[in-house]
């Protein structure tokens, strides 16, 4: 079973690494809710897709709020 890491109130510019590190495959890491993708954590993510670590999805979260998430591969 998956698991669901919430970071968005983290503010220390590793955070997403360090739970990529932590977490098993599968389980999600919420980095940042909203109206649009934003956050510390935003570029951090697109990275983190760009090496293969994650896959990035966004779901809603309410009206007109998302949640933004990185999978881990």
């Amino acid at each position: 079973m998956s698991n669901t890491i919430y970071i968005t109130g983290d503010t220390k510019q590793d955070t997403l690494y360090r739970a990529l590190g932590e977490a098993q495959k599968g389980d999600r890491i919420v980095y940042h809710v909203g109206q649009c993708c934003g956050g510390l954590h935003r570029y951090a993510a697109a990275k983190a897709e760009s090496e293969k670590l994650c896959l990035l999805f966004c779901r809603r979260a309410g009206f007109g709020l998302f949640e933004y998430i990185a999978v881990k591969r």
